[in-house]
């Protein structure tokens, strides 16, 4: 796991007030919680969520992914099931379909916590699994390399603030087909696109990514182009182009930056707003990442 997300675990948490707990997760008793940072990003909300020791009721209509950064004992009830101890170790996570009902008891600790829509696992099923229905599982503290990768990736862009909806998209698809394999019938998943992005496809989503880059993006958008899902787009496209869609289309970012910067005297924070990056800030950051230096270097060098 990368350091950022390590230093979470050793942070000292301020407190929060329990109305940012999240509401869709019913049953819980608040006072429990501190939620420490939250983004969203339509079918995947996250929460950096420190806890006090203490018991807990709680009733999901979202597929839920618990990400521990640091270790718990529990004791745990899963809808009318007996109830069971046991530990809950650091980069281990619990995963949840909807519906579950789970009553535990923990000691205090901090946690990333990951709601993901229904929708995301429908798109998936209908294009994956035969009948378009997939059957999950709840799991306790597994340990998984790629969902500790996914999750820290998320938890680290989000302490810097710019994490843009495509990546966020290709994330949440990505924890969800990870899921899949783990929680579910691996035997019924079809992992391999059904078809690739032809030359013609390939041109239309060129073509859509120029038209809006000063839009807010998102990979639903992208992959509704070339008429695939956002799964299979990804992989289609990174096949096809030799990086993933959000890297794609930083680059043409920066390239169009690049441009305006060389033709005009606007203002970088104006620049960033007219390509598509959050602001003046996502712009340097981005830039320099790309190019090595920072748009006011760049801008000198022209002279």
């Amino acid at each position: 796991m990368s350091e950022p997300v390590r230093n979470l675990a050793r942070r000292t948490t301020a407190k929060a007030s329990s109305d940012h707990v999240d509401g869709r997760n019913q049953g819980s008793n608040l006072s429990h919680f501190s939620i420490e940072k939250r983004r969203c990003w339509g079918a995947i909300t996250v929460d950096i969520v420190s806890r006090a020791a203490g018991e807990t009721c709680s009733h999901s209509d979202y597929h839920e992914l618990t990400y521990f950064l640091t270790d718990f004992h529990a004791t745990m009830q899963e809808d009318e099931s007996s109830a069971w101890e046991c530990e809950l170790l650091r980069e281990h996570f619990v995963f949840r379909p909807p519906e579950t009902t789970l009553r535990s008891n923990l000691t205090s600790g901090r946690y990333i916590h990951v709601l993901q829509s229904h929708d995301t696992y429908d798109h998936l099923a209908s294009e994956m699994v035969p009948g378009g229905v997939v059957h999950l599982a709840p799991r306790y503290n597994l340990y998984d390399p790629l969902i500790s990768q996914l999750v820290s990736t998320i938890a680290n862009e989000m302490e810097g603030g710019f994490l843009d909806h495509i990546l966020a998209d290709a994330l949440n698809t990505a924890l969800a087909v990870q899921i899949m394999r783990l929680c579910g019938d691996l035997t019924a998943i079809s992992l391999e696109p059904a078809n690739g992005l032809s030359r013609e496809r390939l041109k239309r989503v060129y073509d859509y990514i120029e038209a809006h880059l000063d839009d807010r993006l998102t990979l639903a958008d992208l992959a509704r182009v070339a008429c695939l899902s956002p799964y299979h787009f990804s992989r289609s496209f990174k096949q096809a182009v030799g990086v993933g869609p959000q890297r794609y289309v930083m680059h043409r970012r920066v390239e169009r930056a690049k441009a305006l910067m060389s033709r005009t005297d606007q203002p970088l924070a104006v620049i960033a707003r007219e390509v598509g990056f959050a602001d003046q800030s996502h712009l340097i950051s981005v830039f320099r990442r790309e190019m090595g230096i920072t748009p006011g270097h760049f801008r000198n060098a022209l002279g």
